[in-house]
């Protein structure tokens, strides 16, 4: 557990520390693009999502599952490798022969340089995958954390000087004939720089396919990449068609908003990186069902502060990362937002029992459960209600995982979870926020006075855990 807890916190600064550098710069961009070119950003992004979940076909998960048969360690990295690089390869090649006719699909047909550009960076990005992963296996935590940095400064810097320091002239020369191309456009620069830095670790791969280990890949495989695109459906499906479904000024605010939920996300996310590797390594261990209730309970305990943290200071945080007001008409999406990532944080806990059992379609089922879900509500009631609805089908999509993810784990690899703790938690969570936000109208003094509270309680449920700790350092 506690090597799991200083990985964590190094995969930490890996994982958020670059995404918290792209989030502050988000009043940068709300500065300098209006609330209709914000749509298209938001819009483009969550399009290229749901390509990456194609493209890396689940196989960063394989590539844990297979390597934990030690004499297919270097076998499954090569053919992992080779695998998607040639699949991403093809993409990229349909991109720029068809660039035209899909820019005109999408909408975008004045700009087909935007799909060029989406098309490199999604292969760049999908060459990147398994050196990411490599070092993740091989705890080599900090290497890991250091590249992600680079890249993201890298990015940050190219951004930044587009935005305020170069000439909008000089920047047409490259394609970039409006501001909310230069997102685009370093993301590229950022994307590439990735690649360079992990030539280290893609010089190791050798020429070899092992056809065998690579079709028993693909079957573990392909369950997690459907899951994972209804992953993706779930989490950017509302994002991809309010462009064409509502107002652009109500989409761009609503991508606006929904960054400051990304708080949540990254702490979330954090997590994830560390934790995917232990628990496959856990899976051995006699005792891994109680590691896997422990690590739960803990993440859920915790997740929960942060998340009553977020929404209790949610009013100078808009003032912060939201600098243009004309966004403010959907900050009522925040807390909603906040709470559904946590969820799907509980969800990706619950979710080691099928992982650790390769009974990876189980994972499928439920994810498009919520995918069905979101898809259904948002097509149906969006138009009429507005943004809203995006948010409380998000909320209800990951709700409806978490719950079912929880009793079919229950059916065929039970674990001791402490269930009424976990859900007394969640329960004062939200009861918590709605005084908050919604008694008392997001006010700053009394929002904190409820989160301080709200910690105190959830520490006094671990009394005799945090006790034992503290003798034990003593």
């Amino acid at each position: 557990m506690k090597r799991l807890l200083n990985e964590t916190i190094i995969y930490g600064i890996g994982a958020i520390l670059p995404r918290i550098i792209i989030f502050l710069l988000n009043p940068l961009y709300i500065h300098h693009i209006n609330k209709d070119e914000f749509a298209q950003f938001t819009n483009l992004y969550a399009l290229i999502s749901f390509v990456n979940i194609v493209l890396t076909f689940g196989f960063e998960t394989a590539y844990f599952r297979f390597s934990s048969d030690g004499e297919n360690k270097s076998k499954t990295f090569n053919t992992s490798f080779w695998f998607l690089a040639a699949f991403s390869a093809f993409f990229l090649i349909l991109c720029l022969l068809f660039n035209q006719p899909i820019a005109n699909v999408l909408g975008y047909g004045e700009n087909p340089e935007y799909i060029r550009w989406f098309g490199w960076i999604a292969f760049f990005d999908t060459l990147c995958v398994i050196p990411f992963a490599w070092l993740r296996y091989h705890n080599k935590p900090v290497t890991y954390s250091m590249i992600r940095v680079v890249q993201s400064l890298i990015q940050t810097v190219i951004v930044i000087a587009l935005f305020l320091y170069i000439p909008l002239e000089f920047a047409r020369q490259f394609g970039m004939n409006e501001k909310v191309s230069f997102p685009f456009y370093s993301n590229l620069l950022g994307s590439f720089a990735g690649v360079l830095l992990l030539l280290p670790i893609i010089f190791k791969v050798k020429f070899e396919f092992a056809k065998d280990l690579f079709l028993r890949m693909i079957k573990y495989s392909w369950p997690i990449m459907v899951a994972g695109f209804a992953f993706m459906i779930n989490e950017n499906f509302d994002k991809a068609i309010q462009y064409f479904f509502i107002n652009e000024g109500d989409a761009g605010a609503y991508g606006g908003c929904y960054k400051l939920a990304v708080l949540m996300t990254l702490f979330v996310t954090a997590y994830r990186m560390g934790i995917e590797p232990f628990f496959f390594k856990q899976m051995q261990n006699e005792n891994a069902k109680l590691t896997y209730a422990k690590v739960t309970e803990y993440f859920t305990f915790f997740a929960s502060i942060v998340a009553m943290g977020i929404i209790a200071n949610i009013s100078w945080l808009k003032m912060i990362f939201i600098p243009n007001k004309s966004y403010w008409t959907a900050v009522d999406i925040i807390p909603i937002i906040v709470i559904a990532n946590l969820f799907f944080g509980i969800y990706y806990n619950l979710s080691t029992w099928y992982k650790v059992t390769d009974r990876t379609k189980f994972g499928t089922l439920i994810s498009w459960t919520g995918g069905i879900i979101t898809i259904v509500l948002n097509l149906v009631l969006l138009k009429k209600y507005g943004f809203m609805v995006s948010a409380w089908t998000t909320l209800a999509a990951y709700f409806a995982m978490m719950v079912l993810s929880y009793f079919l784990g229950q059916k065929y690899y039970p674990i001791p979870y402490r269930i009424k703790k976990l859900g007394i938690c969640l329960l004062l969570l939200v009861i918590f926020s709605i005084i908050s936000y919604k008694v008392f109208d997001a006010n700053f003094w009394i929002g904190n006075l409820l989160f301080l509270t709200f910690a105190g309680i959830i520490l006094y449920f671990e009394k005799d855990f945090i006790l034992g700790k503290l003798k034990k350092q003593a």
